[in-house]
């Protein structure tokens, strides 16, 4: 993947992120509403499968990211003050 795709990638997580985010604080009011319990776990799934990929391609947004094989990735790769994201 290159570093357009990685940018399109990391946006499309942020906009994700932001629907998981206003989904919430409507739940956080509403929290039998059958359709945004739906809208919500949709979207849970999208992020997820999104930052799963990221994370294959680029190194882990968040620590709760980070692949543990014999040590800890999440020091590896340009901290985002260095472009990393």
């Amino acid at each position: 993947m290159n570093q357009m795709e990685k940018k399109k990638l990391l946006r499309y997580i942020q906009e994700v992120g932001f629907a998981i985010d206003d989904i919430v604080l409507y739940l956080d009011t509403h929290p039998c509403d059958e359709e945004a319990l739906q809208y919500y776990s949709k979207y849970k799934k999208l992020y997820h499968e999104a930052a799963k990929e990221y994370t294959k391609y680029y190194g882990p947004l968040q620590n709760e990211n980070v692949m543990v094989d014999g040590r800890w990735t999440w020091v590896e790769g340009p901290w985002p003050w260095e472009g990393g994201c």
